[in-house]
This record gives C-alpha cells, structure tokens and sequence, in this order.
C-alpha cells in the first residue's frame, strides 16, 4: 500500500501545460534535486516554477502600485 501524495496546493488550482526547452528542464531538475537533500518534503520542477511565478507576480503587483 502506498500513501497518496499530500496536496501542496490547499487552494483553487488551475492546470497549465507548459513547453519548455530541455536545457531550461534539466537546469531546473538539477537544481529541484539539490534542494530536495536538504528540505524534508518532495521538491519538484513544478515547485520551482510556481515559486518563480510568485516572484514574478510580487514585482507586477510593486510596479502597479507605483503607477
């Protein structure tokens, strides 16, 4: 028997098929390994991307509210 996967998301999801280079994938598996010897928890690519569209997001919403 194998226990589910615990839900990272606890809010409304939206499912995104994303293309990607090789490159920017391996680059960013590479990195998701690295991370996970050192958090107790799975880390991810699908992490790493929705960290970064935070980030992104943040430095919209900083901008916007500078107009």
């Amino acid at each position: 028997y194998e226990m589910p996967r615990p839900h990272k998301i606890l809010e409304k999801t939206k499912t995104y098929n994303l293309l990607m280079t090789q490159v920017q994938y391996d680059i960013l598996a590479k990195h998701a390994h690295e991370l996970q010897k050192t958090n107790r928890e799975q880390v991810a690519v699908a992490d790493l991307i929705r960290d970064a569209i935070d980030v992104y997001i943040s430095v919209l919403e900083e901008d916007n509210e500078k107009d």
